[in-house]
C-alpha cells in the first residue's frame, strides 16, 4: 500500500476544495488547507482538515508549515464570495489571482514539495463553436476565465524556471452540491426565473463535482508517486469534463425537466447582460464542446458520471440527502 501523500489546499472551504478534503480522505492522504483566519479553520476544522492560518497573497508562517509536505492544490476564487465580479473588475481580479498563485509556486520551490496543481477551467479557451477543444487549444479566455486565464504562460514558465512540477487543471462547469448550481441555478429554475440565453445552441462541457475531486486525487498521486528525475518538469494541461458536452438550451431544459418544472423560455443578449451581468452572460453564451481523452489517458481516470443525464439525478438526489 502506497504511503499516504500530505496534500495543502488553497481554497478548500470553496465549492470544489469541500469536495477534494473529502476524496482525499476516501484514498486516505493527509489534508491540511489553508484558512485567512480562524472562522474558516473551523470551518476546515469540520471537513476533517487541518487549517493553516495565512493568505497566498501575504507571507508568513503557512509558507514554512508546509515545508516537507508532498503537493499543493490551489482551486482558490478571485474576488468576494457571493458577489458577482464586474468587468471593470478584471484587471484587479487578474492581478491578484496571478499573484497568488505565483506565490504558492515560489513557496512550493523553497518548502521542496514534489508538486503543485493550479486550476483554471474550459472558459478559458474561449469560443469555438462547435469545434472540438484539446489540451493544444490555445487559451482565449472569455467570461469569468477573464480572472485566471491569461496568467496560464506565466505560470508556467515560472514553475518551469524552478523546475517545479506544474499540472494545470482545465474543469468544465462543476455541477454538485453547491456553488452556482444550488444557490443559483437550482433556485431560478424553481421560481421560474431561469432563461436560455439567444438561441441556446452553444456546447457546454460538464463535470460532476465527484468525478472532478477524484481527478484531482489521480493528479496529486501521479506527481507524489512519480520517480525523481533530473528531466526539466514542464507544466502540463488537463482537461476535466465528461464525454458528452450539451447545448446551454437541452442543459437548462434537462434541470427544469428533473425539477418538474416549465421549460425555460429564451431571452436576448442585451436583457441577459442587464439582468445578470456581462461576464455571466458572455460565460453561459461560451460554445466549448472539449476533449477528455488526455484525462483518461494520463491519470487512468474512469467517470463514475459519464454525462449530464446521469449525473444530474445524483447531484440532485445528494443535495436532498443534506437539507
Amino acid at each position: 500500500m502506497a504511503v499516504p501523500l500530505k496534500i495543502f489546499i488553497a481554497g478548500g472551504t470553496g465549492f470544489i476544495g469541500r469536495h477534494l478534503i473529502k476524496a482525499f480522505q476516501a484514498h486516505n492522504h493527509e489534508v491540511y488547507g489553508l484558512a485567512r483566519d480562524s472562522g474558516r479553520g473551523k470551518i476546515l476544522e469540520t471537513l476533517g482538515c487541518k487549517p493553516i492560518i495565512g493568505n497566498l497573497l501575504t507571507s508568513g508562517p503557512w509558507e514554512r508549515a508546509i515545508e516537507n509536505f508532498d503537493i499543493a492544490i490551489g482551486c482558490t476564487k478571485p474576488g468576494k464570495r457571493g458577489q458577482a465580479p464586474t468587468q471593470k473588475q478584471v484587471p484587479e481580479l487578474l492581478k491578484s489571482h496571478t499573484d497568488a498563485c505565483a506565490s504558492l509556486i515560489k513557496a512550493v520551490h523553497e518548502s521542496k514539495l514534489r508538486g503543485i496543481i493550479l486550476t483554471f477551467g474550459v472558459l478559458a479557451y474561449g469560443n469555438h463553436g462547435e469545434e472540438w477543444v484539446d489540451e493544444e487549444t490555445e487559451f482565449e479566455p472569455v467570461g469569468y476565465a477573464r480572472f485566471s486565464g491569461p496568467a496560464r504562460k506565466s505560470l508556467a514558465h515560472l514553475a518551469e524556471s524552478w523546475r517545479v512540477k506544474a499540472t494545470f487543471l482545465a474543469p468544465g462547469w462543476v455541477y454538485g452540491n453547491g456553488s452556482w448550481f444550488k444557490d443559483q441555478l437550482l433556485p431560478q429554475v424553481n421560481e421560474g426565473r431561469v432563461n436560455i440565453i439567444g438561441t441556446g445552441d452553444n456546447y457546454m462541457s460538464f463535470i460532476h463535482a465527484e468525478d472532478l475531486a477524484e481527478a484531482y486525487v489521480l493528479a496529486a498521486e501521479q506527481i507524489g508517486y512519480a520517480v525523481p528525475s533530473d528531466t526539466l518538469p514542464l507544466a502540463q494541461v488537463i482537461n476535466l469534463v465528461d464525454d458528452e458536452p450539451v447545448t446551454q438550451k437541452d442543459w437548462l431544459s434537462g434541470v427544469s425537466g428533473a425539477l418538474g418544472k416549465p421549460q425555460p423560455t429564451a431571452i436576448s443578449v442585451e436583457e441577459a447582460v442587464k439582468q445578470a451581468g456581462e461576464l455571466w452572460t458572455e460565460s453561459m453564451m461560451c460554445s466549448s464542446r472539449v476533449k477528455n481523452e488526455t484525462a483518461k489517458k494520463v491519470l487512468g481516470w474512469n467517470l463514475k458520471f459519464p454525462t449530464v443525464t446521469q449525473g444530474l439525478p445524483a447531484a440532485l438526489a445528494s443535495m436532498s440527502r443534506t437539507t
